[in-house]
């Protein structure tokens, strides 16, 4: 049975929930790339390959309109401007309704890291709990949790009993820091989850609780004589587990997971929102206009959803090439088509050294 104090406890819960946090982001982009590859092989599209799978599977993997849309640029980016054979708004959708299974298990993660990471927080009494807690606690009240905080990590924990007792415990410290009478009545304005600025909503804490002791019985309870079954294990853990066992989907699996998550009434709504936004992108690739100013002048630009930085490159070399015949009196027109991407630039007066300045605003909006 161990022996350890507060500090070397909590310094060990602090790599292993680094170490759970980058296990879940390497396990879930590597079982949504060779989903998606598969995918792409039985749709008949083709074969990607590792790169652009990884590429598309991390964008797939990030929640909400932004990670479709980025996406479906990556998608539209892969075929011809003109082509017609491949409905590419329901790639997106379906690609999207692939890996949901692997975004639920990020957003677990995330879930835990910030439930454990705020009971870690208050056992940082030099830095992060003053940090977070002194504006709405008085100077006697926060005087005490920080000998609470030492105390914690100075304690002797030998036994299994001392191992709950010092969870508890430190839990308690984060629910009455939580709980200051100062902030207490904005309670119905705070979001569930988190509250203002790392403080825990009432609603939350018991979350919290529950997050905070499964991890840290996962992570040290057998240090303490405590049996961790796998019954016991949390949501997350099985599905790391089963995932680095390299359980895998077969495509029937696939397309009924891929059939339930459309049906779902939420992802509908959400996706229905998102592929509006990707087919209007695609079809008007070239009416994506900016109006601007530099130095007073009008700037306007045009820019099409394919456009990377590449192309922004071979967009520059143009202007630079047709600053060899402008008189820099006119309006400066530039235009360049390339793989379905189209740019234009029009500017009057210019001179050299506005080129780095529209190629540093082109670069913010792609």
């Amino acid at each position: 049975m161990a022996n350890m104090s507060g500090r070397q406890i909590k310094e060990r819960l602090e790599r292993d929930l680094g170490f759970e946090a980058n296990r879940a982001r390497l396990l879930t982009e590597s079982a949504a790339r060779e989903e998606v590859s598969t995918y792409w092989e039985r749709k008949g599209l083709g074969k990607l390959d590792e790169k652009t799978c990884m590429a598309l599977a991390k964008a797939a993997l990030v929640s909400g309109l932004v990670g479709r849309q980025k996406l479906g640029d990556l998608i539209y980016r892969l075929f011809p401007s003109d082509s017609k054979n491949t409905d590419l708004a329901e790639v997106v959708v379906e690609i999207s309704a692939l890996v949901l299974e692997h975004q639920k298990t990020m957003n677990l993660s995330r879930n835990r890291a910030s439930c454990v990471n705020a009971h870690l927080n208050v056992l940082e009494p030099e830095r992060s709990l003053p940090q977070v807690y002194s504006p709405f606690l008085t100077a006697t009240e926060l005087k005490n949790f920080i000998k609470r905080s030492n105390d914690l990590l100075k304690k002797n924990v030998s036994s299994e009993s001392d191992f709950y007792q010092w969870i508890f415990e430190t839990h308690k410290l984060l629910s009455e820091a939580s709980n200051g009478d100062q902030y207490q009545n904005d309670e119905d304005d705070l979001p569930e989850g988190s509250g203002k600025k790392g403080l825990i909503s009432r609603k939350a804490i018991s979350t919290y609780l529950r997050q905070w002791e499964l991890f840290a019985v996962e992570k040290l309870g057998p240090n303490f004589s405590i049996e961790v079954k796998n019954s016991g294990a949390s949501p997350l853990t099985e599905r790391l587990n089963s995932l680095e066992a390299g359980a895998s989907r077969t495509w029937t699996t696939m397309l009924g997971d891929i059939t339930e998550a459309k049906t779902s009434a939420i992802f509908q709504k959400r996706s229905a929102a998102s592929t509006v936004k990707i087919n209007h992108s695609s079809s008007v690739r070239k009416i994506n206009s900016y109006d601007l100013e530099i130095t007073g002048r009008p700037l306007k630009i045009q820019l099409s959803a394919g456009v990377s930085e590449q192309v922004i490159s071979q967009f520059i070399k143009a202007m630079k090439a047709q600053f060899l015949v402008y008189t820099g009196k006119e309006l400066l027109n530039v235009s360049l088509q390339s793989d379905g991407a189209h740019v234009s630039v029009s500017l009057s007066s210019a001179t050299k050294a506005d080129l780095k300045k529209i190629e540093e605003i082109l670069l913010q909006l792609i």
